[in-house]
């Protein structure tokens, strides 16, 4: 057999999920081949919302720009109920650049994706159902059938499904997928909207008869969202405009009219988890990890962020640079994410679905409590943001010593100031650039080692002047010590390792450490 290196990876589904890892797979310079069993790119979508942290993570692949000229920004939800407001959740005091989500149907975020991985080399090959799979230490086999072609049989060194909720590759890996479908029945509509409401805000309403959302889309456009109580069943059938119509009457307070529906659907959600997040060479991500309600929008950003991170983790391991075992580390950081979404969505949709009187009140009652609460409001805001993550006490993460950030946090953006180059440059700017990213904050005593210290390890290394120091070619310049500060820098000046999807793997002061560090990383540790 060849070696495994040589051997492309496989990426199963080109959803939303599977773009962003040939994406970064591509970003990361290793071969790989992309499959879909649809012969068409998808013209409808479900998911919507994308979160500031998955703004970051578009930053980084580079198509921020794009997504941010056709996306609504909604820098607010506002809940309400019983002609009032209960509630407005703003992302204003979140920390990232990015203090708003982005209301843009899937299938526009899907053409943007994928149109980076063109320029990125890459090609979607559709029309590519997988239904056999196997795997040895080596390799793994796929046999992809074709509706217009002869079937064929594609070698890879790593299969990861990204193939949604009724995963191919999950089946055939016999990872089980533990949950429950709901009793509802949910609406999704996306329709031309005449309304009043602010565009600039999501709407959720708690009616008596069941929840009701609203989600401005661009151009006048906008998603609607309605629960119907259980033991209702439409057969699969379309809802008619009149039944949308008189649901937006009901439970809407504010006038609203809809027409020129572009898709509309009754469908049911169901809240599911696999056992473990891979087996051997196979790995699942997205909705083929986890599936849960749309409340929050939390689904394809979970996918995403899965998708972060495990491809530069296997891209190291492909390209000979990185230990297997750091691929043990997409379960242990990923695993209890996926647990955490899928048990907030439940709680937000059994809240905002309860059927009993009592509790729609308490539920009523509490809404406006808790979010009266500074912290409480924010902590919910950040939440859903999804900038709070971490993965600290993993084994890939080492932090020595005390600071207002830990090794396994995501890494703080600040800005700093290129006086070669006359430009502020801004962290999330510089992780841009595939690779780790080596913050050397100088001692106030002699000069921090470092320069030497990634070794073959793709990235780069920047040392930060701490104020009042003599500038020399090649040091970012820490203006108003925003990065010591954010960093927790002290005297004797810091090391600080961000791993390629933004998250710091080694803090401290101790350049031996860090040597460590990357040896046990590479494999080469003693």
């Amino acid at each position: 057999m060849t070696n495994p290196a040589k051997r492309p990876i496989i990426v199963n589904g080109a959803g939303p999920v599977g773009l962003t890892m040939a994406c970064e797979l591509a970003r990361h310079g290793v071969d790989f081949r992309i499959f879909d069993k649809n012969a068409e790119a998808a013209t409808q979508s479900r998911a919507l919302a994308i979160f500031p942290r998955t703004l970051e993570v578009f930053s980084t692949i580079g198509i921020l720009d794009e997504v941010l000229a056709e996306g609504q920004r909604l820098v607010a939800l506002s809940l309400n109920s019983d002609e009032r407001q209960l509630a407005r959740m703003s992302f204003e005091n979140i920390d990232s650049p990015y203090r708003f989500a982005l209301a843009l149907p899937q299938y526009r975020t899907e053409r943007i994706l994928e149109g980076r991985l063109n320029t990125l080399g890459g090609v979607v090959e559709r029309d590519m159902e997988m239904v056999t799979m196997e795997q040895d230490a080596e390799c793994v086999q796929a046999q992809y059938r074709r509706t217009v072609a002869a079937n064929e049989t594609v070698e890879g060194s790593w299969l990861l499904g990204c193939d949604g909720a009724h995963s191919a590759a999950r089946h055939l890996l016999g990872v089980s997928f533990q949950g429950a479908q709901y009793d509802e029945e949910f609406l999704l509509a996306d329709v031309k909207v005449e309304s009043d409401l602010p565009t600039d805000e999501g709407h959720l309403y708690f009616a008596k008869e069941g929840v009701f959302a609203y989600f401005p889309f661009r151009a006048g456009r906008g998603r609607i969202i309605a629960d119907q109580r259980p033991g209702a069943t439409h057969a699969g059938a379309e809802p008619t405009m009149d039944e949308v119509q008189e649901i937006v009457r009901r439970r809407c307070y504010h006038p609203m009219q809809i027409s020129d529906p572009v898709w509309k659907a009754w469908f049911h959600i169901s809240h599911r988890i696999v056992e473990r997040y891979g087996k051997g060479r196979v790995f699942l991500a997205g909705d083929a990890a986890h599936i849960h309600s749309p409340a929050g929008g939390q689904g394809m950003n979970t996918g995403i962020q899965d998708a972060f991170n495990l491809a530069w983790k296997v891209a190291l391991v492909a390209q000979g640079l990185a230990t297997p075992a750091l691929l043990d580390s997409y379960q242990s950081e990923r695993l209890p994410v996926a647990r955490s979404v899928v048990n907030l969505t439940d709680r937000m949709t059994r809240t905002a679905t309860a059927q009993h009187g009592a509790i729609q009140h308490l539920r009523n009652l509490l809404v406006p409590i808790l979010t009266g609460i500074p912290f409480v409001k924010e902590a919910m805001a950040e939440r859903l943001a999804e900038v709070t993550i971490d993965y600290r006490g993993g084994a890939w993460v080492e932090n020595h010593g005390f600071g207002p950030v830990h090794a396994g946090d995501r890494a703080p953006d600040v800005v700093f100031y290129d006086r070669a180059a006359r430009t502020e440059k801004r962290l999330f700017e510089l992780l841009r650039t595939p690779g780790f990213l080596l913050l050397i904050f100088e001692g106030f005593e002699g000069v921090n080692a470092g320069g030497e210290l990634l070794g073959d390890l793709p990235g780069n290394v920047y040392r930060v002047a701490r104020p009042g120091q003599e500038m020399s070619p090649g040091l970012l310049e820490d203006r108003d010590c925003e990065g010591r500060t954010a960093y927790g820098a002290g005297e004797q000046g810091l090391l600080v390792l961000i791993r390629p999807d933004g998250h710091i793997g080694f803090r401290g002061e101790n350049s031996a450490a860090l040597s460590d560090y990357i040896a046990r990383l590479r494999g080469s540790a003693k």
